[in-house]
């Protein structure tokens, strides 16, 4: 992959990619974002993520790729006195098939061991969602029952 990608947390300015991107039903069937989604769910979710990492029980992350929107990446129900948080996440249908959630999954991995001190990582995927499962492999997650 020759493209740059990262992860930023998530600002109030990209409610209207969020919105734009996950109002796509592809996204729906590929993931746990509800379709049709709502008319103010990105802002919504921007509010919603931004006093979840106030709380710091929540660490959303925007995906960029080659400086443009491309999802996003989530440490939900982040314990770190018990050291354990969940991975979410979906990427924008313009970036599947590029290597940028696997990327992205990798730098919030990063992120929850060597900023938040968690020891432990939890992720679900569809098990029809392939591409998931496969970004999950890559960055060392092992399937469970």
């Amino acid at each position: 992959m020759s493209s740059l990608v990262s992860i930023r947390l998530v600002e109030r300015t990209d409610a209207a990619d969020v919105q734009r991107y996950a109002s796509d039903p592809r996204i729906a069937r590929s993931s746990n974002v509800p379709h049709p989604y709502p008319e103010d769910g990105g802002v919504a979710f921007v509010e919603r993520v931004m006093a979840g990492r106030a709380d710091g029980h929540q660490y959303a992350f925007a995906i960029q790729c080659d400086g443009h929107f491309a999802g996003i990446m989530t440490l939900n129900a982040v314990d770190r006195a018990a050291g354990t948080a969940e991975l979410d996440y979906w990427v924008a249908v313009p970036f599947w098939n590029q290597g940028v959630g696997t990327v992205a999954a990798r730098e919030a991995i990063q992120y929850a061991f060597e900023e938040l001190n968690l020891s432990t990582l939890q992720s679900a995927c569809l098990s029809s969602n392939l591409a998931s499962a496969r970004v999950l492999e890559k960055n060392g997650f092992i399937q469970g029952r």
